[in-house]
């Protein structure tokens, strides 16, 4: 029988190993790595089908993936020796092509965020990872390939093959952390893709990238051009140049390269120019306001990049008695936010704590399948939400820095209130098992509707103002210096009614203009123009 690299096998059982893993990136090391935590007894197998790791999206942490990365994984000291911290969300916008940086409206944080946490070189920390999963006791097959999975409660059987050729294990339990692949969730024909939101994703790394604090960039004195001096490190930051209807990242890595991708809605953007995709994509970030600066003297590398045609998909299921779904497997969303290593860091926490709890014998028939049930239950009613407040025409606020400050404070203010502090003021961390909005509480139902019809109301604002002319009007020479989020409703309180202001005076302007013209803004309901413009 197949032991783990520590020696134990579970007593009076039937099968290899506990539970096979599929995958042994991000999510599915984690999972090994808390299974063996909780349960030293516990056998696990790690299957993972690359040699070496490939560099990855998802590169830039937010507070609740810090803190599972932190706390949870206990991964502090390699996070600080071999990834860089992040300095928060900073905005660039501007009235079209060819501006400078100094001349563009900036939207981010003047201070040092006070909650970590993290820009990831993605390749070395999934390495490590998967270290951390071998050294706590789990068994790593790598390079192999599953082959099969032959459900049957309690006993599935898997077939596999590595460098010794096929073979066949047993086990009570199968995760599937084989991200956008979904091994199981394809197999088993769970996959949807999502219409509702069309995104698409091109990216690469580059190298050379100029320093956004260097001083090059810095204003001298209150006579020359430049940036405003700020606390916080701009260059740290997930940098945000943005468009009516896309947007570019650009997130700096340790290793000295540059990750860089552009998003976009493809109902209102479409990348321009004829040719590969690849030649389209720098010849856009090349031209953009801002962008093009820090590109001068930059190189991309042609063996980094990459696409994809379309985002957003989810499963119809996470879980059912003997397997699982975590991270990438079971759905995807958008990257603007980094919503995607928050939901691994949910769904393999909360999925760690039910199949340990299985193992330790806490349920009866009857008790597991109530907690399959409710976790099935809980994380798709977390994807439904989650998209429909905050990313279901999201991309229509994206060229007005107006409406996109606002969008963010509201937005992030929601989210230290009802996600962040939480689960940071939860000493046993049992509230990072909670999906965002999933909870089937009035609480929660209550905090989806108010996000979404705040945000429906931007679209509409947004709308009016490509109408009359006045989308965008903000976007040269403001600066929004915002102070850092922070822990507690107090702390809260502040950036949303800053956010909340904003909005306001938006609607007040569009009100007046609908008394004095009359009623022939568009409605929420209406389809905004498509552009493939950089506005």
């Amino acid at each position: 029988m197949p032991t783990n690299a520590k020696g134990d096998s579970s007593t009076g059982s039937d099968v290899d190993f506990d539970v096979v893993v599929i995958g042994g990136a991000f999510a599915g090391a984690s999972v090994a790595t808390l299974l063996r935590r909780s349960r030293p007894d516990c056998r696990v197998l790690v299957v993972e089908s690359a040699q070496r790791f490939d560099r990855k999206v998802g590169e830039a942490t937010v507070e609740v993936s810090g803190l599972f990365l932190h706390r949870v994984l206990g991964l502090y000291d390699h996070l600080s020796r071999h990834h860089l911290p992040k300095h928060g969300l900073r905005y660039w916008l501007s009235d079209g092509p060819g501006r400078r940086l100094s001349e563009m409206s900036e939207i981010g944080s003047s201070q040092v965020p006070r909650l970590p946490s993290f820009q990831l070189d993605r390749s070395v920390l999934d390495e490590h990872l998967l270290k951390v999963a071998a050294d706590e006791g789990c068994t790593v097959l790598r390079p192999a390939k599953i082959l099969d999975v032959d459900h049957d409660w309690p006993t599935s059987r898997v077939q596999l093959e590595d460098a010794s050729g096929p073979k066949q294990v047993t086990t009570r339990w199968v995760v599937d952390a084989s991200g956008r692949h979904a091994f199981l969730a394809r197999r088993m024909r769970l996959r949807q893709r999502v219409e509702e939101h069309p995104t698409a994703a091109v990216w690469g790394r580059w190298q050379g990238v100029k320093d956004l604090d260097s001083a090059s960039f810095q204003r001298r004195d209150e006579n020359s051009e430049g940036l405003a001096p700020v606390v916080a490190s701009r260059r740290l930051a997930t940098n945000h140049f943005c468009g009516y209807g896309w947007w570019c990242w650009v997130i700096p890595l340790a290793g000295g390269q540059t990750s860089i991708g552009l998003v976009y809605d493809k109902r209102l953007f479409q990348v321009p120019g004829d040719g590969p995709l690849r030649q389209r994509y720098e010849a856009f970030v090349r031209q953009c306001s801002g962008l093009a600066e820090l590109l001068a003297d930059a190189e991309l590398d042609c063996e980094d990049f990459m696409s994809y045609s379309h985002l957003p998909y989810k499963t119809s299921r996470y879980i059912d008695r003997g397997w699982a779904l975590v991270g990438d497997a079971a759905s995807f969303m958008d990257p603007y936010y980094s919503p995607g290593l928050d939901h691994a860091a949910i769904s393999t926490f909360a999925t760690a704590r039910l199949i340990a709890r299985d193992l330790a014998g806490d349920f009866d028939e009857a008790a597991l399948t109530a907690n399959v049930t409710q976790h099935n239950d809980d994380f798709l009613r977390s994807y439904d939400r989650w998209l429909q407040a905050l990313y279901i025409g999201k991309y229509e606020l994206m060229g007005d820095a107006e409406l996109l400050a606002s969008s963010f404070l509201v937005d992030t203010a929601l989210y230290y209130l009802g996600v962040v502090t939480p689960i940071y003021k939860d000493e046993a961390l049992t509230s990072l098992a909670n999906p965002v909005f999933g909870l089937a509480l009035p609480q929660a139902k209550i905090a989806f509707l108010l996000t979404r019809a705040f945000n429906r109301r931007l679209q509409v604002l947004a709308r009016h103002r490509l109408q009359v002319g006045t989308y965008g009007r903000a976007n040269m020479g403001q600066n929004r210096g915002l102070k850092p989020f922070a822990l507690g409703p107090a702390a809260a309180l502040r950036p949303l009614l800053q956010g909340l202001r904003i909005w306001l005076r938006m609607e007040v302007e569009r009100g007046w203009h609908l008394l004095r013209h009359g009623s022939g803004a568009p409605s929420v309901n209406e389809a905004a123009p498509a552009s493939s413009s950089s506005r």
